[in-house]
């Protein structure tokens, strides 16, 4: 807006200055010729005063023209204002208005050649610029007889027209453009105002709107007086945003549904390896039991192996069981402040194996922040993926706490992982083993967020694998 009216000033201005000198050229123009019928006709009053009726070009002569026409001359420029020259047909100068010499008054001796052959072929009037806006005008002063008698030069100096009233005119202009200028800035001020200040408001609210809740939604509730664009705006935001929710809602409910259909689907194919060797344990069991010819202490015997076997497979689906419950929802105990080397000392007695340990390097001891119950998951899953890790050849597994005990690692010297490998042991589900459920690890890197420490796995084919913790919260004692 303010462009639009500084533009409109500009534009104002131009065409006042463009229609000033329109008018200052056609006020010369008319006071020309004024001018020039003023002096024509004085000239011949004076004329006529000088010979009488009969007035020729050879009047021009001061043996017939009296010594005071001279004089009617100077009057003539006193009169009108303007100086003039009075010439002989042939150019030649007869007398002047002015008392000075004619070349320092404007006018030659002689005329140039170029305006008497311009009037000599039919111009009734010629006008010679002399600089600054002055000019000479020539025309042919005729008698009664419309014959030329003399060639008239007048000199003319344009005048600017009404000079202080334009100055007054565009000062008056300027102040009025001013003060439009200044309300303009205040219009648009407070439209900019009136428009910002809902755009700011609005985008509060949209900063304190969650479309990912599925319930609590609030609409931008936009309160205006009219249906402005402002209003039609949070109009159609708000049906974006709900169209938004509800998609999001649809697709977390169909990733909840999918996550628990591949859970369960993993769940059954866990549950179902286990009980296929107790249902056959079973059946042989009973076929044994109906054979008259088994002998009673075959039988209970073969009753003794069947208890083991059963309470191995109902171990093994408890831990299968407990392992996708820890999975589904990790246990949130409280962390408080609990010895480290008692934790790992713990995992040593827990998990050990007389091929290949775990065992403990460790200098000192610290406090860390943690839930003991989850600290012994997380290491005892560590351990356990390392002892399978090396399986039946010869290796050792390690518990190495620096000595600044910022870093845990878990070491192997199994045979270790390509990386492409590597990148997937934190999956749920992952395993390159043909037994088990694949969430160890998993499990131990949600216990390590659920802590705020780092996990890493580092590996090479055929140089074993190092899982490592960055702890942090530590108080050494």
């Amino acid at each position: 807006m303010l462009a639009v009216t500084l533009l409109g000033f500009l534009l104002t201005g131009a065409v006042t200055l463009v229609g000033f000198s329109r008018l200052d050229d056609a006020y010369n123009a008319s006071r020309l010729v004024r001018k020039e019928a003023a002096v024509a006709k004085s000239l011949g009053f004076a004329l006529k005063k000088g010979v009488g009726d009969a007035v020729e070009a050879a009047s021009l002569s001061w043996t017939v023209m009296p010594g005071d026409f001279a004089d009617r001359i100077v009057e003539i420029e006193a009169v009108q204002g303007v100086p003039l020259a009075v010439y002989r047909l042939d150019g030649g100068l007869f007398v002047t208005s002015t008392a000075s010499h004619p070349e320092e008054s404007g006018f030659a001796t002689e005329v140039e050649p170029d305006v008497l052959i311009a009037l000599a072929q039919g111009a009734e009037r010629l006008e010679v610029p002399l600089g600054g806006g002055d000019y000479l005008a020539y025309w042919y002063q005729l008698n009664e007889a419309q014959r030329p008698v003399a060639l008239v030069a007048l000199r003319y100096t344009a005048r600017v027209l009404e000079a202080s009233g334009k100055t007054d005119f565009l000062r008056s202009l300027g102040g009025v453009f001013a003060l439009v200028f200044l309300a303009a800035t205040g219009l648009s001020f407070l439209l900019s105002r009136s428009i910002s200040n809902p755009l700011s408001r609005l985008g509060v609210m949209m900063e304190r709107m969650d479309v990912a809740k599925d319930k609590g939604f609030e609409p931008l509730n936009y309160k205006s007086v009219g249906n402005d664009e402002i209003a039609r705006l949070v109009e159609q935001y708000n049906r974006m945003a709900e169209n938004v929710r509800k998609s999001a809602a649809a697709l977390a409910k169909g990733e909840r549904e999918s996550a628990w259909r591949e859970m369960a689907m993993q769940v059954a194919h866990e549950i179902k390896n286990p009980l296929t060797p107790m249902k056959l344990g079973i059946q042989q069991m009973e076929r044994r039991a109906l054979n008259p010819e088994t002998e009673p202490g075959d039988l209970r015997a073969r009753m003794v192996e069947l208890s083991g076997l059963l309470q191995g497979q109902i171990d093994l689906l408890s831990r299968i069981a407990d392992e996708f419950s820890t999975m589904a929802r990790l246990p949130q105990g409280e962390l408080m402040a609990i010895s480290l080397r008692e934790v790992l000392e713990s995992v040593v007695l827990l998990n050990e194996a007389v091929e290949c340990g775990p065992t403990l390097v460790m200098e000192g001891d610290t406090l860390v922040m943690g839930d003991r119950d989850q600290l012994l998951r997380l290491f005892g899953n560590l351990v356990l993926n390392a002892q399978q890790a090396i399986a039946s050849g010869p290796g050792l597994v390690k518990i190495v706490v620096k000595s600044n005990f910022s870093v845990i690692e878990v070491v192997d010297s199994g045979p270790g992982m390509s990386l492409e490998v590597a990148h997937k042991v934190f999956e749920p589900q992952f395993t390159t083993r043909g037994s088990g459920s694949g969430l160890g690890l998993a499990i131990a890197k949600a216990i390590a967020d659920r802590h705020s420490w780092g996990m890493a796995c580092k590996t090479e084919l055929g140089s074993g694998t190092t899982f490592s913790l960055s702890l942090k919260g530590l108080s050494t004692l």
